[in-house]
């Protein structure tokens, strides 16, 4: 079967006009904050969406989570619980798709009798940028069956530094999606559901990545599988393959300690109070842009005994037919192409909206003289900023205008220290107070 693909536009420049808030320290950091202590119990989806900047290039990106527990009379769910956080792109009006960016499960309980604990993770999700503009929807599961003033409080916080990414991504194809797949069931082989796909690579892509969330999960089965089961897995593209085994062999190192029950047991991909990493495989080498991929995926095979459909059940761990060995398993595919920041269009970077407008970076490519054009629909400061690749601000400049109207300014190519700026790629921001108008600027030498 053929898929189709999500893919971002060319991102070329961006007025940033009070989405987020920029990092104290830094000018090229922003941070948009969206749960907040959101209380989350009884397997409920929470569905909410927020404003991001407008698109951009970011070098990173990265989801920050802390989890807590409500405050008296409330007190955490004190088991493991799955969680899921994803991006929902909506596709039509009536139409989503959901691209899961993180995957954590909860702690035993760990407040002993102090509310104010918390642990938190961070995941780099610089990957998802091309999603994460303008509207964004976000949705926040955790599979809790317990109710009242018990449960979870969530914050979720998304740190993104401007700057030119290695690799931009720049489309994603969802491969196979299982809230939770059966393993070991010969009446209901996990084979069946992990089938062969037909990916198209776009033609401007130059690489690919391969990114599964997969955990396991169920016990007192045979090999106290899935959860405590050392299986592999494997993943083949065309006629490429890779293998490995997905467990976690560090529990008992958990920075979200200490908690009561197993949590310093090995298991099956995670660990209790602790986001899940994803298996990443990059297969930049085993696809042809403009081509037909097939995509399929492998289990270690094994049969659950103690599965309660079996007639025959044999009681090999203690067990008396327990339940389903089952994983939650989703996985996707990331195409990437080399950073969209080679020139910039003049006809691009005019703007309609605000009291700023950026009218002009010209030449471009250019050495490193260059001029910079921009409009003022009131009088007032700009601050005209140089960034580089990494996001240092390598030049600045305060103007001051006493009228509105088109100017101006012609720079050297000097540095701060007077040197003579090197070839690659810049950032040019121009700010109005709390407006600001960036471009891509490449200069030659």
């Amino acid at each position: 079967m053929k898929r189709s693909i999500l893919f971002s536009v060319c991102i070329l420049f961006a007025v940033l006009n009070g989405a987020g808030s920029a990092d104290a320290d830094s000018d090229t950091t922003w941070w948009v904050n969206t749960f907040d202590e959101e209380f989350v119990n009884w397997a409920s989806t929470h569905v909410e969406t927020y404003a991001f900047p407008p698109p951009n290039l970011y070098e990173s990106v990265y989801c920050h989570m802390t989890i807590g527990c409500p405050h008296d009379p409330g007190d955490c769910d004190p088991w493991d619980r799955y969680g899921t956080l994803q991006i929902r792109h909506h596709d039509t009006d009536s139409t989503h798709t959901d691209y899961e960016i993180m995957r954590f499960v909860t702690p035993y309980d760990i407040t002993y009798g102090d509310p104010s604990t918390t642990c938190s993770w961070t995941v780099d999700v610089t990957d998802y940028q091309f999603l994460l503009h303008d509207d964004v929807t976000l949705t926040l599961f955790i599979d809790s069956w317990i109710g009242g003033d018990r449960g979870w409080l969530i914050t979720v916080d998304f740190e993104m530094n401007l700057g030119v990414p290695g690799r931009e991504a720049f489309a994603i194809e969802n491969l196979w999606q299982f809230g939770w797949i059966n393993y070991g069931d010969p009446d209901n082989p996990i084979e069946d559901h992990v089938g062969l796909l037909d990916v198209e690579t776009p033609p401007d892509a130059t690489g690919a990545k391969v990114r599964t969330y997969s955990t396991g999960h169920g016990f007192w089965n045979t090999n106290n599988a899935a959860e405590f089961s050392y299986k592999w897995q494997q993943l083949h593209v065309d006629a490429d393959s890779t293998r490995h085994h997905l467990w976690r062999p560090d529990c008992d190192l958990n920075p979200c300690s200490p908690q009561q029950g197993t949590w310093t047991y090995d298991r099956a991909g995670w660990c209790p109070g602790d986001k899940a990493d994803a298996w990443e495989v990059d297969v930049s080498a085993w696809v042809t842009p403009g081509a037909l991929s097939t995509y399929h995926f492998k289990f270690q095979p094994y049969e659950n005994w103690c599965r309660p459909n079996n007639p025959e059940c044999v009681d090999e761990t203690g067990c008396e037919c327990a339940g389903h060995a089952y994983y939650r398993f989703r996985s996707q595919v990331i195409f990437y192409r080399r950073p969209s920041v080679a020139a910039v269009e003049e006809d691009l970077l005019r703007q309609d909206r605000g009291t700023l407008q950026l009218t002009g970076s010209y030449p471009n490519p250019s050495s490193p003289q260059r001029t910079i054009a921009y409009r003022l629909e009131e009088p007032g400061e700009v601050v005209i900023s140089i960034y580089d690749a990494q996001g240092a601000r390598v030049h600045s400049v305060t103007r001051q205008h006493a009228t509105s109207g088109p100017f101006a300014w012609s720079w050297d190519g000097l540095l701060a220290d007077g040197q003579e700026i090197g070839a690659g790629v810049y950032v040019c921001e121009v700010r109005y107070g709390r407006e600001r108008v960036s471009a891509k600027m490449l200069i030659v030498n």
